[in-house]
C-alpha cells in the first residue's frame, strides 16, 4: 500500500460503506480531503458533516475548477454509482467533450465508461488513485482463507465460472455469477450482486444445491474504479440462500473489514477461496 506522503485527495463517493471507511482513515491519519457527492444519487450514509460538494454528472468544468482552486490533483473514485441516461445529460463544454468520448464506445458497459472517464481526467492532469493504495482492503495472496474446504465438485464449478466471466468480459457484463452442478445459475447484470443473489433465491430448482458465488475483476478492467466488492452483507446473503462458498481475486476484489468477514465466513461454514 502506497504512503502517498499523505497528500490531499479528492474523494468522489458513490454508494456503499467504502467511502465512509476511506473518510475515517483520512481523519485518523490527518490527511486533508475534499468530498464530492453525485446529485440525485441515493446514499445510505450521511455525509453532511464532511461539507460535501454536490455535483451533477455533466458539471466537469466546475469539478475541475474546484480541484485546481484547492490545489488537489489526486482523486479516488470509490463506491457504486447509478449510470445516467447519457442522451438526457445536461453538460458544460468539458462535459460535452467527455460525453462524446463515452458515446463513441461500441458498448456502454460500466468498464468502457469508466476507462473513458479515467483517461479523460488523467489527460486533465489528475492522478487517479487505486482504492487499495489507500486502504488495506484486498487479499494479496492466493489460497484458501476459510476453515471449510471446497469439494471437488465446487472446484469444477469454480473453473467453469472463471471461464464464463472471462468470456462475458468481452461484452462488459457482470463481475459476478453463481454456478452449481456445472451450470451457470445466475449472472450479475446492471442490478448488482445483491439483487443477483436475491434472484437466485427465488429459483425453484434442485440445481441450486451446492452453489458457488464467483466475483472477479473483468478482463482488462481498470483497477482504479468499480472493482468487485464483498462485505458482511454478501456473506450473510450467501448463507441465507444456501450458497456454499465464494471465490474472489487476489489484489482485485475489495473486501470490507477483512477480520470480521473471515469470522463470518467461518461462522456460517462457508468457504472463501482467493485465486
Amino acid at each position: 500500500m502506497l504512503d502517498n506522503n499523505l497528500q490531499a485527495i479528492a474523494i468522489f463517493a458513490g454508494r456503499g460503506q467504502l467511502p465512509k471507511i476511506l473518510i475515517e482513515d483520512c481523519l485518523k491519519k490527518n490527511r486533508h480531503f475534499i468530498l464530492f457527492l453525485l446529485k440525485n444519487e441515493i446514499y445510505e450514509e450521511d455525509y453532511s458533516s464532511f461539507n460535501p460538494t454536490i455535483i451533477a454528472y455533466g458539471e466537469i468544468e466546475r469539478f475541475l475548477t474546484i480541484l485546481r482552486n484547492q490545489n488537489i490533483s489526486n482523486i479516488v473514485f470509490i463506491g457504486g454509482v447509478t449510470k445516467p441516461n447519457f442522451s438526457a445529460l445536461k453538460v458544460d463544454k468539458k462535459g460535452a467533450i467527455l460525453l462524446a468520448k463515452i458515446i463513441a464506445n461500441k458498448i456502454l458497459g460500466d468498464d468502457a465508461v469508466l476507462k473513458t472517464v479515467i483517461k479523460f481526467f488523467e489527460k486533465e492532469g489528475l492522478k487517479i488513485l487505486k482504492i487499495d493504495d489507500l486502504l488495506d482492503c484486498v487479499f494479496s495472496s492466493k489460497g484458501l482463507i476459510s476453515q471449510v474446504i471446497p469439494t471437488h465438485e465446487n472446484n469444477l464449478d469454480i473453473e467453469l465460472g472463471i471461464k464464463a466471466i472471462k468470456h462475458f468480459s468481452k461484452f462488459d457484463v457482470g463481475q459476478a455469477l453463481i454456478v452449481a452442478q456445472k451450470q451457470i445459475i445466475a449472472i450479475e447484470a446492471l442490478e448488482g450482486t445483491d439483487a443477483m443473489i436475491s434472484r437466485f433465491q427465488t429459483l425453484k430448482s434442485d440445481f441450486k444445491n451446492n452453489a458457488v458465488l464467483i466475483k472477479l475483476k473483468k478482463s482488462n478492467q481498470s483497477d482504479k474504479a468499480d472493482l468487485p466488492t464483498i462485505g458482511l452483507k454478501t456473506i450473510a446473503q450467501c448463507a441465507e440462500v444456501g450458497i456454499k462458498g465464494l471465490v474472489i481475486q487476489a489484489n482485485s476484489t475489495l473486501v470490507l473489514d477483512k477480520v470480521q468477514l473471515i469470522k463470518a465466513v467461518n461462522d456460517n461454514k462457508l468457504f472463501l477461496k482467493v485465486i
